[in-house]
C-alpha cells in the first residue's frame, strides 16, 4: 500500500507540472488544501476513489494510468490522452448557450405565426428570452464546474442566474413596482453561494 501511495504520488506530481499548476491552485479547483495535496504527492495519504476519478477526469487521462508505475517520460507521453484546452472548453460553453437561444428564438416565432392578432400587448411570448438567460447560466455554471473547476467562475455564473431568475419572474408575472421587494429573496441566495464557495471538502 505504501508503494501504491509514491507511486500515486508521482503520477499526480507529474500530471500537476505538466499542467502548470501549483499545489494551492490544484487544490483549490477540488476545494482541499495545498497541505493534502502535498500528502498525495509525498504517498502519505492516497486520495479516495471518487476524489481519483475526479482527477483523471480533470486532466484526461484514466484511473488505472494515476494507479500505475510509468517509468520514462515517452512512457507517459505515450499514455497521457489529448485534453481539450481552454479556447476549446470555453467555445463548448457558449454552443450550448447559443442552441438554448436558438430554441428560444424558434418558441417565438412559432408563437407569432399562431397567433390572430398582431397586438404585441396579446403576444406575452417574448418573455420566453427573460426565461432563456438565466437557464443558459444555470447550464454555463454546471459546465464550468465541470470542465474549468473553477468555483469563483461557477460562483458568478450562480449568481447571475439567480438575479435574472428573479428579474424574468418579476417582469413577467408581477411586473408592478409593489412588488419590487421580490429582488430581496436574492440577498439570503447570494449569502449562501459566497459561503458554499468557501466550504472545504
Amino acid at each position: 500500500m505504501e508503494n501504491l501511495g509514491k507511486i500515486i504520488g508521482s503520477n499526480l506530481i507529474f500530471l500537476r507540472k505538466k499542467a502548470g499548476f501549483t499545489q494551492a491552485e490544484f487544490g483549490e479547483k477540488f476545494n482541499y488544501s495545498d497541505k493534502t495535496v502535498s500528502k498525495w504527492e509525498q504517498g502519505s495519504i492516497i486520495p479516495s476513489v471518487d476524489v481519483l476519478k475526479d482527477i483523471a477526469d480533470f486532466y484526461g487521462v484514466s484511473v488505472d494510468f494515476i494507479l500505475k508505475e510509468h517509468t520514462t517520460e515517452e512512457d507517459f507521453k505515450s499514455i497521457v490522452k489529448k485534453t481539450p484546452n481552454a479556447k476549446n472548453k470555453l467555445l463548448l460553453v457558449v454552443l450550448v448557450s447559443t442552441i438554448l437561444f436558438s430554441i428560444s428564438v424558434t418558441i417565438y416565432v412559432a408563437s407569432i405565426y399562431n397567433l390572430e392578432t398582431a397586438d404585441p400587448n396579446v403576444n406575452r411570448w417574448w418573455s420566453v428570452f427573460l426565461w432563456t438567460l438565466p437557464i443558459c447560466l444555470l447550464v454555463s455554471a454546471y459546465m464550468t464546474g465541470r470542465l474549468f473547476y473553477s468555483k469563483k467562475a461557477v460562483l458568478i455564473l450562480m449568481s447571475c442566474f439567480v438575479w435574472t431568475l428573479l428579474l424574468a419572474a418579476f417582469i413577467t408575472f408581477l411586473y408592478k413596482s409593489v412588488y419590487w421587494y421580490l429582488f430581496f429573496i436574492g440577498l439570503p441566495v447570494q449569502a449562501a453561494l459566497i459561503l458554499m464557495m468557501y466550504l472545504k471538502k
